[in-house]
């Protein structure tokens, strides 16, 4: 098998201040990029790595980007990288696009919520709702929803509690004074970074960082425009139903560390990266959500504290997003490796802690649009980074 049509996404971390996302072929040769500086923070503040660059980046099939600032902005680019439209939203971790154009993009602010011996502000995680125009539709409370349901509130109880006895607290009455505007909580990049400054960072507890609308299962655990949401912190991956505002399905508390990226399967399995933060081991995990088995692991050698992912491609093999470790693999069903790419990028300044955030495979269709009217992204981008075939160069034949 030929990997001849295969593209693939990534945008490093250290591109800040001016991001830069690369489109690579199987032979690791740069063929697109796209760059843009808007709502970039100032270089003055010093900002921290979680706020520099392209927090997650999505190639539209018709050759456009989308490209999180994070909690500060969406922007959607053009293949030459103008400006086709920027949403001032504090958007983080990851974006899903609409049967009807329109965009779902995970969003936080800050909200005081109830617990025992006062309030806490918690970094409420929202999906707000975009119009194919970049306009503001609607917005859905992760906080709100998953409290519905009463375990998973017991759950987010018990993780402030937590907080609160070991001293690390986020309390309402301290923080109201510096976060309260004229109408209401402020929100937005310099409001997330003083809470996440807290020992502790007591008020991330929801800290999602996936989100994918989902087709309706096959057995009818949800319905079509449900989504598919992963909060790190929690151990926890949930199927939601926005208009009803209620938790359809939910596994991974005890079973999974710190996982990234799961997805829905057409045979409604659902695929997770679990980052093995308590066992010191990521390894792979196909969920039967009926049965709530896992019915195929796979542990591909490598340990990704943070970041990272994997996904399933169109022949049956998995994309795995090594982020920390700077590089991509490409695996069978058996584990064998079937491709490698080692991702590295000059920086003069603070490096983060991964080389990028996640590595995805485009689609197909938007080749096509690609490698025309990029060429000044295109040379920032192949003076910055340098991609290298791991031993595995193509994949043989299934």
């Amino acid at each position: 098998m030929s990997l001849g049509n295969d593209l693939f996404v990534f945008s490093p971390s250290a591109s800040y201040p001016r991001p830069f996302a690369a489109v690579i072929d199987d032979r690791a040769r740069i063929v697109h990029a796209w760059s843009s500086p808007i709502g970039q923070p100032d270089v003055e503040t010093s900002p921290p790595s979680y706020l520099r660059g392209w927090n997650h980046i999505e190639v539209t099939p018709d050759g456009c980007l989308f490209a999180i600032v994070p909690l500060h902005a969406l922007l959607k680019l053009a293949p030459d990288s103008t400006l086709v439209w920027r949403a001032d939203v504090p958007a983080h971790h990851d974006l899903a696009l609409g049967p009807h154009g329109e965009v779902y993009v995970l969003t936080e602010e800050p909200r005081p919520v109830p617990c025992a011996g006062g309030s806490h502000v918690l970094l409420d995680n929202s999906i707000t709702v975009l119009g194919p125009d970049g306009e503001l539709r609607e917005a859905h409370s992760l906080y709100e929803i998953l409290t519905t349901d009463p375990y998973l509130a017991a759950l987010i109880t018990d993780a402030i509690g937590r907080h609160r006895q070991a001293g690390r607290t986020a309390d309402t009455a301290v923080l109201a004074s510096r976060l309260e505007g004229a109408n209401g909580w402020l929100r937005g990049r310099d409001v997330s970074r003083l809470l996440r400054s807290r020992p502790g960072s007591p008020s991330d507890i929801l800290h999602t960082n996936t989100l994918e609308i989902l087709p309706a299962h096959p057995a009818g655990l949800w319905a079509a425009g449900d989504v598919l949401v992963s909060m790190r912190d929690l151990d926890l991956i949930a199927v939601l139903d926005l208009g009803a505002r209620t938790v359809r399905w939910w596994w991974g508390p005890g079973e999974l560390s710190g996982q990234h990226q799961p997805s829905a399967q057409p045979d409604g399995t659902i695929l997770v990266f679990d980052n093995g933060r308590r066992a010191g081991r990521s390894r792979i995990l196909e969920i039967e959500p009926v049965t709530r088995a896992v019915v195929w692991q796979c542990e591909p050698g490598l340990f990704c504290e943070m970041a990272g992912g994997c996904e399933r491609l169109a022949d049956g093999t998995f994309l795995i997003s090594d982020a920390q470790a700077g590089r991509a693999l490409i695996i069978d069903r058996d584990g064998r490796e079937r491709w490698q790419v080692q991702v590295s990028t000059s920086t003069s300044g603070a490096r983060s802690r991964a080389e990028f955030y996640r590595f995805s495979a485009i689609p197909g269709s938007a080749a096509r649009h690609l490698g025309t009217g990029d060429r000044p992204a295109r040379t920032l981008a192949e003076s910055r980074v340098r991609c290298q075939l791991g031993h595995q160069s193509i994949r043989s034949a299934l």
